[in-house]
């Protein structure tokens, strides 16, 4: 009987010890662009502007980072995680920052209330996000604005993005998919203040 305890409590030892080898879960957040990185302009646009929606690929619907290897598998980061469902994470980064880089306008994130006045709708179908074989971030989106008022698409783009991450790990790797992501923010500010600028 003792002996049976002895091998019992060696044993919850052992385990024990096994648990707190256990690496500790590392997690990360998409942050919008910090007002003074960002060139905003004195007079606001004063428009209504549509986020969404915002597709992202669904391999991405996982709380794991995931990474690339070759043309044909992902890994998952079982260690290093997202702090939140990294649709929303996007969804929030991209309506911060273009409230950031066109001020004086109002972003609303899709769906909207349908008495909600819009001026201008962006969608955005995101292809590919993720790290590379080569250590690179790539970030590949479709995206379009469109007038809501009359159905009207009143321009396209297919857009890539390349970062390069400071450092190996997945800290690092994050950073540059935020790098990517605000890219993609300014290009598409950019398009609304033209299409703004042309119909003045």
């Amino acid at each position: 009987m003792r002996r049976s305890l002895l091998i019992l409590a060696y044993a919850v030892l052992l385990s024990a010890a096994g648990c707190g080898s256990t690496p500790p879960t590392r997690f990360y957040t998409l942050a919008p662009l910090a007002a003074s990185g960002a060139k905003t302009e004195a007079a606001g646009l004063g428009l209504a502007l549509g986020l969404g929606p915002v597709e992202l690929p669904k391999s991405m619907d996982r709380p794991q980072i995931v990474t690339r290897s070759g043309a044909n598998e992902l890994k998952l980061a079982e260690f290093d995680r997202w702090a939140e469902p990294v649709q929303d994470n996007v969804v929030q980064v991209l309506a911060e920052n273009l409230s950031l880089l066109l001020p004086g306008q109002k972003v609303v994130v899709y769906p909207w209330n349908r008495s909600q006045e819009i001026d201008y709708q962006v969608a955005v179908r995101v292809v590919r996000y993720d790290r590379a074989d080569s250590g690179d971030v790539v970030l590949k989106a479709r995206w379009s604005v469109s007038s809501p008022t009359n159905d009207n698409e009143l321009l396209a783009r297919e857009a890539s993005y390349t970062a390069h991450p400071a450092g190996p790990d997945y800290r690092a790797t994050v950073e540059a998919m935020n790098h990517a992501l605000n890219d993609l923010s300014r290009d598409v500010a950019a398009a609304v203040k033209g299409l703004r600028g042309a119909s003045l």
